[in-house]
């Protein structure tokens, strides 16, 4: 129990402050019908079966070819784009990493020359 729980029990109490009046749960429902409007009760209709539909496998499965379709174009077309990507991303380190060594195309040269 935390310090303010402790206080609000010590101020209030444990008593409960709400009351109903006496007897005002005997006589709830019926007044709460007696509120109602009146209707007539529904008739009871036959549950009506579902339609079962002769076709519906074949959905299913055009539904799982055609996702297996876009999955593989999808793949396919990432998987083309990705060694441009490398090498963009590699020619890109290249370069800050000159940039970064304050290299010039002589040195480079240079280095390439001594091995």
């Amino acid at each position: 129990m935390t310090n303010e729980e402790k206080y609000l029990k010590e101020r209030v109490g444990q008593e409960n402050p709400f009351r109903t009046p006496e007897g005002y749960f005997d006589q709830f429902t019926a007044n709460i019908m007696a509120q109602l409007p009146e209707r007539q009760p529904m008739e009871s209709k036959p549950v009506a079966k579902k339609v079962a539909m002769p076709f519906r496998h074949w959905f299913y499965a055009a539904a799982c070819v055609a996702a297996l379709v876009v999955t593989a174009v999808t793949f396919h077309f990432h998987e083309v784009d990705a060694p441009q990507q490398k090498m963009a991303v590699t020619e890109s380190y290249i370069d800050e990493a000159a940039d970064y060594a304050m290299l010039d195309n002589m040195d480079i040269y240079q280095l390439l020359a001594e091995e």
